[in-house]
């Protein structure tokens, strides 16, 4: 069964966010504002498509298992596969990992709606590249030295961003406000649980950390202020968006 696209319209705003968000001749501030806006947009998309599928009495979206491969050269996969993790699920997906010794990538299998999990897949690069610029730019030079802080770092930031993210995605979501959705989440979240067991069972082990120190309280503070698609556009980009 294939997934419905959007109308022209909406096809050809979701078309202009991602140019935006992949050309590199772009402000990467304002690719990562581009990218949550594709996000986000495919997200309402998502939801609202699911509400005219069961108005007509069509078949609910399809769901996909989608790698998604994080890098661990420096021993420090874990931690960036739990902020993948808390992002992709603040994004209504599921995620399994599955743990690597370095130099080799962890792999994160991301479940969800199609919607669900292409938008996280946009998204995703942009936060991991965006939570390590901030960890650079703002660690002094012993907190470089300490083991400890970039993991912790990169775990609050995402917990942090996925806290955001969660927020910004509530009114979408939201049953009181939107009648009906509550019905299509407890659908989509019984068929993504039937998924991941058929597709896994218990073939991935849990995986757990805790983010302590400065590294934590930095990582959060840096999360807050992270470009999830509040940031404002130039001119030229707000044009190619709202067009």
């Amino acid at each position: 069964m294939t997934t419905p696209q959007p109308d022209d319209k909406h096809l050809s705003r979701l078309r202009a966010l991602l140019a935006l968000a992949t050309d590199k001749r772009t402000p990467f501030h304002e690719r990562e504002t581009a990218a949550a806006k594709a996000a986000e947009f495919m997200a309402r998309h998502g939801i609202d498509e699911a509400k005219a599928r069961a108005a007509r009495g069509d078949a609910p979206e399809g769901l996909k298992v989608s790698p998604f491969g994080v890098a661990n050269s420096d021993g420090h996969g874990q931690a960036r596969s739990l902020m993948v993790t808390a992002v992709a699920a603040a994004m209504g997906c599921e995620c399994l990992i599955m743990q690597a010794p370095p130099p080799r990538a962890y792999t994160v299998s991301i479940a969800g709606i199609t919607s669900d999990v292409d938008a996280a897949r946009l998204l995703l690069p942009l936060i991991i590249a965006q939570a390590h610029y901030a960890a650079a730019s703002s660690a002094s030079d012993t907190q470089r030295r300490d083991r400890a802080y970039l993991p912790s770092f990169l775990l609050s930031y995402g917990r942090t961003v996925a806290d955001r993210i969660a927020a910004r995605r509530k009114p979408l979501t939201d049953a009181t406000a939107n009648p009906g959705t509550a019905l299509i989440l407890a659908d989509r979240a019984e068929r993504l649980a039937a998924l991941v067991a058929e597709r896994f069972g218990t073939e991935f082990t849990s995986v757990s950390m805790h983010a302590t120190g400065s590294g934590a309280q930095a990582g959060h503070r840096a999360g807050q202020t992270a470009d999830i698609g509040d940031a404002r556009l130039n001119n030229a980009s707000r044009r190619a968006i709202d067009r």
